[in-house]
């Protein structure tokens, strides 16, 4: 497992990083279809969306992620 750095500069837009680190530390090692789920709830509420294949990578990367790194 790493130190789950990518994920925390995965974004420019701050407010998409911010969605992802929330994510991140309550859902790190959670099923990939959970953290889905909530990527795209936090971007909806944000009123933003990304690319099926972000969501994917990223969603998969936090389910691999250290829960004790987050």
């Amino acid at each position: 497992m790493s130190d789950n750095s990518e994920l925390r500069n995965e974004e420019d837009n701050e407010a998409v990083q911010a969605v992802l680190d929330r994510v991140l530390s309550y859902q790190a090692g959670s099923e990939v279809e959970t953290i889905r789920t909530e990527l795209e709830e936090g971007l909806s509420r944000i009123g933003e969306s990304r690319s099926e294949e972000w969501l994917s990578r990223n969603a998969e990367a936090i389910s691999r992620a250290d829960p004790a790194q987050s």
